[in-house]
């Protein structure tokens, strides 16, 4: 049975490749904002310690339910090194900025990856941008700013500058990360490509969490970080399936659906209804996926 529905999926990957890439995407960053209730639940303040705890934990999983994987794929390790080696220095980056700034601010200046992705696409591959999948990712952009609504607030203006640079680093850094995994190609399981990017995180995380934050324990501590844990990995190995099967230029607009699988999990389980600021940037960011989803389907 499971070999069936395995066999079917590789087929449809095969002829419908981006169809099945935008899929994955969606899939996965609905997982992403379960993951983001899980985290606000504990009403945690250390995300480094929290990536530690899932780094851990998706790293023992990982290794011994793939026992019989070649974890060692030679001609692919410098595309795989290199990608989680850059994914995980672009998440230190972030760690580091939100000490200086809002989370909200962070998210918006995060959010420009789909930007910087189509820049270097279009330099590496001299491929032309094309302008209304950078017009959807403006749309998207926008959608978030009006729902974050950041509030700049600062005591030192030169550490809000660092905090703001550190986020936009790692926003650069983690789209170039994001373009070298196609590389990688789909015959290496993405199971694969998480073990290492967990591993270099168990590396650097506990490295951060020693210099930049302290331990934080609270009650049912266990509990919500397993669950942060379980949604983080089915996330990346179903992103990262996606990242190794078209250009991260084509996909990554769909990434801003988590905002509006957030917005909907808030609603039901923290009783959150947005503002009128906030209803007009969800409404922003639909139109923008939404747009993006017609033009991709047209385009199959």
């Amino acid at each position: 049975m499971l070999q069936n529905i395995t066999v079917s999926i590789q087929q449809l990957e095969n002829t419908h490749t981006q169809q099945m890439a935008i899929a994955y995407m969606l899939i996965a960053y609905l997982f992403h904002a379960i993951q983001a209730t899980f985290y606000k639940c504990a009403h945690s303040t250390i995300v480094p310690q929290f990536m530690f705890v899932t780094s851990f934990i998706s790293f023992i999983v990982l290794y011994f339910v793939q026992l019989n994987q070649n974890m060692y794929p030679k001609e692919q390790m410098p595309h795989i090194i290199k990608s989680q080696a850059l994914i995980g220095i672009g998440t230190l980056f972030y760690f580091y900025g939100v000490n200086f700034i809002s989370l909200s601010e962070a998210v918006i200046l995060f959010c420009t990856n789909s930007i910087w992705s189509q820049i270097m696409v279009s330099i590496m591959n001299k491929e032309r941008i094309t302008k209304s999948r950078l017009f959807n990712s403006i749309l998207c952009i926008i959608g978030v700013t009006l729902i974050a609504n950041p509030s700049i607030q600062s005591q030192d203006p030169l550490q809000h500058v660092i905090g703001c640079v550190s986020i936009l680093i790692c926003s650069i850094v983690q789209s170039y990360a994001f373009i070298i995994m196609k590389q990688i190609g789909t015959k290496i399981p993405s199971s694969v490509t998480v073990t290492y990017f967990h591993f270099i995180m168990l590396i650097l995380s506990s490295l951060q969490q020693q210099f930049i934050a302290q331990f934080e324990y609270f009650d049912n501590y266990f509990f919500f970080s397993l669950g942060f844990s379980i949604f983080t990995l089915l996330a990346q190995v179903i992103k990262f399936r996606a990242q190794t099967m078209v250009t991260y230029d084509k996909i990554c607009n769909y990434s801003y659906s988590q905002m509006i699988y957030i917005i909907i999990i808030d609603y039901f389980v923290f009783r959150s209804i947005l503002t009128i600021y906030g209803f007009i940037g969800a409404l922003f960011i639909i139109s923008g996926v939404y747009k993006q989803l017609i033009e991709d389907k047209k385009n199959k």
